[in-house]
């Protein structure tokens, strides 16, 4: 029984073996199958058929297109681009045009109303004098400051140089004080409102110089005049009314110019300018920038208990502590009471340092100076005799001295000949000396 189990068991077992690698041979046929229907499929997609070929073509060349279509698109975008910008700048520079325009018109417009404003301040003014003076008595126009504020210390603020960027400050100073003052000018593009502003302000507007360098201004006469009526033209064409008022670069007592000074106060006087000059200083021209208090206490030190104080200032953009000093001045002046701060008008008494001379005051001078020149060529001429005859007599001496040189050397010479002959007479004797003495001693 045991071997019926056995050879069943082993048929079973055959039996499972066979079904088994039946069904791998199917699947491997199977698997054979599917992999030659998939080289068949791969080959007749490689076999290039016309309508294949013709799709190809087709889509290679949309692709081109699309190509160059975005290539061309490239392209035309930074054109434009740059099309759009210089458009729009075309647009700017036509609007900035047009602002220029605008601006210029606005600044013309706001300059001649200016001119007006002070031109109607000064009219104003002459029709306040006459009203307060009356018309039948036109003679007090013409009243001193003097006497317009009796007993009263008369204070005249000046300030030299500008307009400045602190010219409006001092301006707003002065108007808030109520005080009035003056200013000497120089001749600066792009300050009309400054210059007409000063005007409309009731205060002075004075002339000091068209370039403010003394090598040019002081160089000649014509120099000079060439100065003032540069100057004197550029602010009338500026502000519409002739200045009136000068003061001299550096004083009318400076020491570079190379003009004569009664020349320069004659050419004024003629053109009809009055010249002011200073007789209290705020030191503010020092190289080294004072301090507010400082300038305050040499103004107010200066002022004093002069009856009348013309004070030197500056209006000038490296002069910010003047500026500063201005309310500390102006309070403490208002303060005392009995002091009346104005500006320099034809009313004011003239405060100079050169005097203008008179012709007969200069044909004085003249005789002056030409018996100065006689005396002179007198004691010149003295001088020169004097000179002379110690020149001749030095030159006697010398010629004495050298006639006593030579005959000095004429002795010495003489001497040195009868010197040299006494040697020789001696040279030629020692010989026959010597062969006397050689006989001597051969006997």
């Amino acid at each position: 029984m045991d071997s019926v189990a056995v050879k069943t068991g082993m048929s079973f077992s055959e039996t499972n073996a066979q079904k088994v690698n039946g069904k791998e041979a199917d699947l491997q046929d199977a698997v054979s199958e599917a992999v030659t229907e998939q080289d068949a499929g791969l080959e007749e997609e490689n076999i290039e058929t016309p309508e294949r070929k013709e799709f190809r073509r087709k889509r290679v060349k949309r692709i081109k297109l699309i190509l160059i279509l975005l290539l061309i698109i490239f392209l035309l975008i930074p054109n434009i681009l740059c099309g759009v910008l210089l458009y729009q700048l075309h647009k700017m520079n036509q609007n900035m045009e047009i602002l220029r325009e605008e601006i210029k018109l606005s600044q013309e417009e706001i300059e001649r109303r200016t001119r007006e404003s002070a031109a109607m301040a000064i009219e104003e003014q002459k029709k306040k004098e006459k009203e307060e003076y009356g018309t039948e008595n036109l003679v007090q126009l013409h009243l001193t400051d003097e006497q317009k504020y009796p007993g009263k210390q008369l204070v005249y603020l000046t300030f030299d140089d500008g307009p400045s960027k602190y010219t409006n400050e001092i301006l707003d100073i002065l108007e808030k004080h109520e005080v009035k003052a003056t200013f000497f000018v120089l001749a600066k593009e792009g300050y009309d409102a400054e210059y007409n502003r000063i005007l409309a302000g009731g205060h002075t507007l004075g002339m000091h110089s068209y370039t403010h360098k003394y090598s040019v201004i002081y160089s000649s006469m014509q120099a000079y005049m060439d100065d003032v009526n540069s100057l004197s033209d550029f602010l009338t064409e500026h502000t519409g009314i002739k200045p009136k008022f000068y003061r001299f670069p550096g004083g009318s007592s400076n020491s570079v110019s190379k003009v004569g000074i009664q020349s320069m106060l004659h050419f004024l006087s003629d053109e009809g300018y009055v010249y002011y000059d200073w007789n209290v200083s705020s030191e503010d021209a020092s190289p080294t920038m004072l301090e507010a208090s400082v300038i305050a206490k040499n103004v107010l030190n200066g002022i004093g208990s002069k009856k009348e104080a013309v004070v030197l200032m500056h209006d000038a953009a490296s002069k910010r502590s003047t500026v500063e000093a201005l309310p500390i001045i102006i309070e403490s002046l208002q303060q005392k009471g009995n002091v009346e701060i104005l500006p320099i008008t034809e009313g004011t008494n003239q405060i100079y340092h050169v005097k203008e001379k008179d012709a007969s005051e200069i044909n004085t001078d003249s005789a002056k100076e030409e018996t100065v020149i006689e005396e002179d060529a007198v004691l010149d001429q003295a001088v020169q005799e004097a000179v002379s005859e110690a020149v001749s007599e030095e030159l006697k001496s010398e010629e004495e001295a050298k006639a006593e040189s030579e005959a000095l050397q004429n002795e010495e010479q003489v001497e040195k000949e009868e010197n040299e002959s006494a040697e020789n007479a001696e040279a030629k004797a020692e010989p026959e000396t010597i062969g006397e003495a050689d006989e001597i001693s051969e006997e």
